[in-house]
């Protein structure tokens, strides 16, 4: 009998990510088998030569993170699981100079405190962040008080923005307002039921030394996708659609 590769096999033959072995699979390009209770992907070593032979398709709506080469698709909402300031800094701000590189609108939620690290970090790496406020491609707000009043904030500036919109939210700002659990995914969830995400990407940072594991484990149910140790995967525990580009 045919032995049949499991996922990591078959990216190791294809030179990609798991990732994109997903999104091949799933988008019905690369042909797979599923097999057991969990419907996990197998191949054939025949099918992937094939396509090896053949031309992969170009992941025409992948969204860059702007950090280790990742990607995710258009209108993914993504949680950073961090472990220190400095690689929540890093992180934040390679993601925001992506987006305004890109002339995308980005919208930052911080707190007062973190916002100012970001912007010093920011400037070291040869962005003007004055001239970009006034311009209204980097927008600023420490949070609001509730979950829906938080989700319209986020509709509304999406809604003025010109062109692409990312949002980048360090969610230390919600703990210092006193939200439960329960408001975060709220919050959380409302961002998976926005209409029309094409042009938008979200990432939600919960920082491992700030928050629980209640709440780490509430980000990845609430999220398509998880980067945790520079890693990016789909979320275990999500319970939505994951979007595939």
């Amino acid at each position: 009998m045919e032995r049949l590769l499991n996922i990591k096999e078959a990216a190791e033959i294809l030179n990609v990510s798991e990732m994109t072995i997903r999104r091949w699979t799933n988008a019905g390009s690369l042909c797979c088998y599923r097999i057991g209770g969990k419907r996990e992907r197998r191949f054939r070593i025949q099918d992937l030569h094939e396509y090896l032979a053949g031309k992969a398709p170009v992941d025409t709506h992948a969204a860059p993170l702007g950090f280790g080469g990742l990607t995710v698709p258009d209108g993914a909402h993504v949680t950073h699981l961090s472990l220190g300031m400095r690689e929540a800094l890093d992180v934040e701000a390679s993601y925001v100079l992506e987006g305004l590189n890109n002339g995308e609108t980005v919208l930052l939620v911080a707190p007062e405190t973190r916002t100012e690290k970001f912007i010093k970090t920011l400037q070291e790496r040869g962005a003007d962040a004055e001239n970009l406020r006034k311009r209204g491609k980097l927008r600023l707000t420490k949070g609001m008080d509730n979950p829906a009043g938080m989700a319209a904030y986020i509709s509304r500036v999406a809604s003025d923005s010109e062109g692409p919109f990312r949002v980048f939210g360090d969610m230390t700002w919600a703990k210092g307002k006193g939200w439960p659990l329960a408001d975060l995914r709220e919050l959380e969830e409302t961002t998976n039921a926005l209409p029309s995400s094409t042009g938008k990407l979200f990432l939600c940072q919960y920082s491992l030394e700030s928050f629980s594991g209640m709440a780490a484990m509430m980000a990845m149910e609430t999220h398509g996708y998880t980067i945790y140790r520079g890693e990016l995967r789909e979320s275990p525990y999500f319970k939505g659609e994951i979007l595939t580009a």
